[in-house]
């Protein structure tokens, strides 16, 4: 059985399509399933879902309506879906549009029914957005604050790192992989310096009420 994966931040899917390629030694069984990717953005989360519908089907029976489609060759993406509709509803469900830390609720009920026939044996991905932590994304924030004369210390970018942290402490997924750049070392207004995301993480579990231990 493959192990399910879920997704956060999950962009365009780049860090699953990783894992969902990876396929046991000598065998097309896949070793990991996209079990639910949730992301805001509603350009990429079309993609998720897209790339969903293409992950239902076997490697030799892509239909030709998708290749259509990415082509432009007179196929549009809902009559693609109505052409396949157990595939568009597989792609609906395991791609879900929605923000982290605004659509709780809603992203932990899907995260349970995800986990349904899988509770203990899973991983936990995603890549928290990288504005807050990147020389260049700091930059940009920094004159986009100026300009709206906000602060840019009060960003809440800078803190979605915490509700990837919220789903681990919720869950306690066997692993996680939390993939960012390396300026994810914080700047001292978000935790006492010199420090990062990584040594702050035992003061963090704690806060969210769970336990952490140094392996």
């Amino acid at each position: 059985m493959s192990i399910p994966i879920i997704d956060l931040f999950a962009g365009p899917g780049g860090l699953g399509e990783g894992f969902s390629a990876l396929r046991q030694p000598g065998s097309t069984e896949k070793l990991f399933k996209i079990g639910l990717s949730v992301e805001m953005d509603r350009f990429a989360h079309q993609t998720l879902e897209l790339r969903s519908f293409f992950r239902y089907f076997p490697d030799n029976g892509i239909p030709q309506e998708y290749y259509d489609y990415l082509a432009g060759n007179n196929m549009t993406r809902e009559a693609l879906f109505a052409a396949y509709p157990e595939a568009a509803e597989h792609a609906k469900n395991e791609a879900l549009q929605a923000k982290l830390g605004t659509d709780t609720n809603r992203i932990l009920a899907r995260i349970r029914r995800a986990l349904a026939n899988n509770p203990r044996h899973w991983i936990l991905i995603g890549g928290p957005p990288c504005q807050a932590y990147s020389t260049a994304g700091r930059a940009r924030l920094k004159a986009e604050h100026a300009k709206k004369k906000t602060n840019f210390e009060e960003d809440p970018r800078h803190l979605l790192y915490q509700e990837y942290l919220k789903i681990i402490a919720r869950f306690g997924p066997p692993i996680f992989v939390m993939e960012n750049v390396r300026g994810i070392e914080l700047p001292p207004f978000l935790v006492p310096s010199p420090s990062s995301v990584f040594t702050a993480f035992p003061s963090r579990f704690l806060l969210f009420g769970v336990g952490f231990r140094r392996g």
